[in-house]
């Protein structure tokens, strides 16, 4: 029996939303820009080496990096783009997923211009996963949340 069948997988949702102070274009480019996106992708303690990051920014393109733990563990994203319009949504899916604990993920990023140099950014996130991975991407994303926020404060 393969790991990923002990797991059972079940499709989760989950939704985080964060505002930043920063102009929703800055926001934009810091999601799509490869050379951004290295700066802070992925949780605390992780790295995304920009050599990893390829981005083809258009609906079918290619959505690749590496995220790299701590412990020197590898972390691959092979997905395509599903939704590319700047500077408001941003969306890929990955599917059929080398992990024990997740088939395919389809995450959504929206772009709200609260005015005032200041964004929200909600990401939705639907997965085919196991049920304690919920828990590990919710502390993920707001992880990885906390670094774009010193990033733009920079």
């Amino acid at each position: 029996m393969s790991e990923q069948q002990q797991h059972t997988m079940t499709p989760r949702t989950i939704v985080i939303e964060r505002e930043l102070d920063a102009p929703r274009q800055l926001v934009w480019r810091v999601w799509t820009d490869p050379d951004e996106v290295a700066k802070w992708w992925g949780p605390e303690g992780f790295t995304t080496p920009r050599e990893t990051i390829e981005y083809d920014l258009r609906p079918g393109g290619v959505a690749r990096m590496v995220m790299v733990a701590p412990d020197g563990q590898e972390y691959p994203n092979d997905g395509r783009f599903t939704v590319v319009e700047p500077p408001e949504r941003l969306g890929w899916r990955e599917d059929d997923i080398d992990s024990p604990m997740m088939q395919s993920v389809d995450t959504t990023i929206e772009l709200v211009d609260l005015g005032g140099d200041r964004t929200k950014v909600v990401v939705t996130s639907r997965m085919v996963c196991a049920d304690e991975l919920v828990e590990m991407a919710n502390a993920g994303w707001n992880s990885q949340f906390d670094r774009l926020e010193r990033l733009l404060a920079a």
